[in-house]
């Protein structure tokens, strides 16, 4: 069975069943500013994490420098060269044969010093711009047979591609190596950069998907990897309260605990006021509510729920975003650090309509079923809201969710009334009458 050396790198090591092959070669090659370096200070710091010493080779950052940069993104190296886990060796002054030579030799003195089991070398693309075509081959195989193979370790080999450019230096280093993993770097419509990771070889190892989406946080790389249906755990039995007493009978109780419902309807219907009941409700049953909003700053929600609670004690944490300032990757991304850091027991996501505008409508479904996935594997009872009349128009995303909450207008009597029905609630017995809702003494009435 092949033997893996876990790369730490949030999402990587997911993706390719383990990491790197042990004693491999690997090629990094990337656009500047597509997070090589920050790749390859993860790939040895967190060997260093676990228990394996490594060497970085910079041919194009000074020390103090690297370290710095480092620091500022939640990568700290400080004290590992004393403790004799990490050699960090300048290369810059490279214009010959004989200076590559050199640095060679302080290579192969800091691997045998501290007994490196990883090494990455950022980046080989100041070798080849020294030598020709015949000697970078010569060289790549003198660097895997004097320093990478014949000490056991695991190499990272970072090369720059321009923009524009899809071959890596002289176009022979992909060939030698055991893997090849380009990163890239892509303007969006909406003016935001989206990075993405893509496999194009690896040895042994068989990938799902070819490119995923990353970003750069503090702490380093995160890479988004869909998640997976077999996360999703069971909705249970148990019923929760929504706050509006003739809603829950129509509902035969309540929302099951765990499961996700969308509320559908033109604007002005009362779907956030519905949802923010429904916050309140669980807060004042001691669960952890959580609001958010992508259409209302965050002052203006919290304001509103104040006039809605009257007394009633617990706490809804309201949150507000934008999502045009997040590629689909970094959305996906707070949608999993909440439900990690927050660990809410209701949850509501208000506004869809702002999101779907946001991205394509592939990246709005699998977003959506994203979500839906992680609230279920994390046991939170989710409320969806979204500015369409799902009675009048098709909502793709209907088909993801348990249960349907419709809410439109009807003119009845020269009078525009709001109406309300259970489209769906997934495996459950339900009403289908049509009633009226309505907002008076800032509480919600379901009647008729």
């Amino acid at each position: 069975m092949l033997e893996r050396v876990r790369t730490g790198v949030v999402g990587f090591d997911e993706i390719t069943g383990g990491g790197f092959a042990k004693n491999s070669v690997v090629l990094l090659a990337g656009n500047p500013g597509s997070g090589k370096t920050t790749f390859g200070a993860e790939f040895i710091l967190n060997g260093i994490r676990f228990g394996e010493p490594g060497v970085y080779v910079s041919f194009i950052e000074l020390k103090d420098e690297f370290l710095r940069n480092m620091r500022n993104i939640g990568l700290n190296f400080d004290g590992l060269e004393e403790a004799g886990m990490f050699r960090f060796i300048e290369g810059l002054n490279l214009r010959s044969e004989k200076a590559i030579e050199a640095v060679i030799s302080q290579v192969l003195d800091a691997v045998t010093r501290i007994k490196a089991r990883r090494i990455v070398f950022d980046s080989i693309t100041a070798i080849t711009s020294i030598l020709g075509r015949r000697e970078i081959r010569g060289f790549l195989h003198s660097v895997l047979t004097r320093i990478i193979k014949v000490n056991d370790l695991t190499a990272l080999l970072i090369a720059e591609v321009p923009f524009g450019a899809e071959q890596v230096g002289w176009g022979v280093e992909e060939f030698i190596v055991d893997a090849v993993i380009m990163l890239k770097v892509i303007p969006t419509e909406t003016g935001l950069i989206k990075r993405v990771l893509r496999i194009e070889k690896m040895r042994g190892v068989n990938v799902e998907h070819a490119s995923y989406e990353f970003i750069i946080s503090k702490g380093g790389i995160r890479v988004y990897v869909p998640p997976d249906l077999s996360m999703v755990g069971a909705v249970e039995d148990e019923r929760l309260k929504t706050g509006v007493g003739e809603l829950d009978k129509m509902l035969n109780g309540g929302l099951k605990r765990g499961s996700v419902t969308l509320v559908a309807g033109p604007s002005g219907t009362g779907k956030s006021l519905l949802a923010m009941q429904f916050c309140i409700s669980g807060a004042s049953r001691g669960e952890k509510a959580v609001f958010l909003s992508y259409e209302e700053p965050a002052c203006q929600v919290e304001s509103l729920i104040r006039e809605f609670k009257r007394g009633v004690e617990g706490e809804v944490h309201v949150i507000s975003v934008s999502p045009r300032r997040m590629t689909p990757g970094a959305h996906f991304d707070m949608f999993r650090r909440l439900f990690d850091e927050e660990k809410p027991s209701r949850l509501v996501v208000d506004g869809l309509t702002t999101l779907e505008k946001a991205y394509s409508e592939a990246e709005f479904f699998e977003m959506i079923r994203g979500l839906t996935i992680l609230s279920k594997a994390n046991k939170t009872t989710t409320m969806l809201t979204i500015a369409k009349d799902i009675v009048k128009e098709e909502v793709p995303i209907a088909t993801i969710v348990d249960n349907i909450i419709a809410l439109w207008f009807e003119v009845e009597e020269n009078t525009v009334k709001r109406k309300i029905t259970v489209l769906k609630e997934r495996r459950s017995p339900h009403g289908v009458e049509i009633k009226e809702l309505n907002f008076e003494d800032g509480r919600i009435w379901v009647y008729g």
